[in-house]
């Protein structure tokens, strides 16, 4: 995995706002880039900050740091460090003379996920072999995915899938080359979107969104599903369906 593939996978995941999840979140994804050996498991110490929110460079000596990590920290964080810390108090990471060493609780954060709610949104006739394997695989991953397959009988379709869209925190639209044309996929979209919930597009079945050549698609959307990252299956065989299941694991911090 490259440094931009990295940075890209980690900015899709939500930063919270409590300072002790800030903090094993970034433990984790230090843990991470080191597990893909981006950047090593130890830094040198020079001295660190003492008041919350200070600048992860006080940390960090200026002659140690890989580029690597440097780029991770700026992209990732920005201003809004973490207290350093916390990261020692709570075992994360230990000093060992000159150096902040990743201990094994950091990397044992890798093995736990947070069970984020997901919803899969598809077209029967294209797509339902394909929602069914990812249903399968995020719950398998401790994720919690909800397929229309799902609603319970009686239920008002429109309204119970409206509130798990709003209650969801992802949504995964499967796209082939019809699916489009259904007025429910488009509509929850829409929900999604009002919503502010996470949608993650996914290609398959050798289809490409062309922006302006859905004329019943709203123009948030076609921005939407234009400028959104999308996962592709680029060629219709097992490999590649497993390759897009991966990143798709990979967006909610899972490895396979």
């Amino acid at each position: 995995m490259t440094i931009e593939e990295f940075i890209e996978q980690v900015t899709q995941r939500d930063i919270p706002v409590s300072p002790m999840s800030r903090t094993r979140l970034l433990a984790r994804e230090l843990a991470e880039g080191a597990s893909y050996g981006l950047w090593d498991t130890g830094f040198d110490f020079r001295y660190f900050a003492r008041t919350e929110g200070a600048a992860l460079g006080m940390w960090f000596d200026d002659r140690m740091t890989d580029e690597r990590l440097d780029q991770y920290l700026a992209a990732r964080w920005q201003s809004h460090y973490p207290n350093l810390q916390l990261l020692l108090t709570v075992g994360y990471l230990e000093r060992q003379n000159d150096r902040l060493e990743l201990t094994r609780h950091a990397f044992n954060l890798l093995a736990e996920i947070q069970a984020a709610r997901v919803f899969i949104s598809y077209k029967r006739s294209e797509s339902s072999a394909f929602a069914l394997l990812i249903n399968r695989e995020l719950k398998q991953a401790g994720l919690d995915p909800f397929i229309d397959m799902a609603l319970i009988p009686g239920e008002n379709w429109e309204d119970g899938l409206k509130k798990r869209i709003q209650d969801s925190q992802y949504l995964i639209v499967l796209l082939s080359k019809e699916t489009l044309k259904s007025q429910v996929t488009v509509q929850e979209i829409g929900w999604a979107l009002d919503a502010n919930v996470i949608i993650i597009p996914i290609w398959h079945n050798g289809f490409v969104y062309k922006s302006g050549t859905w004329d019943t698609i709203p123009v948030r959307i076609d921005k939407t599903l234009t400028s959104t990252h999308t996962i592709r299956v680029v060629e219709e065989n097992p490999v590649a369906y497993q390759s897009a299941l991966i990143e798709l694991l990979n967006r909610f911090g899972v490895t396979p």
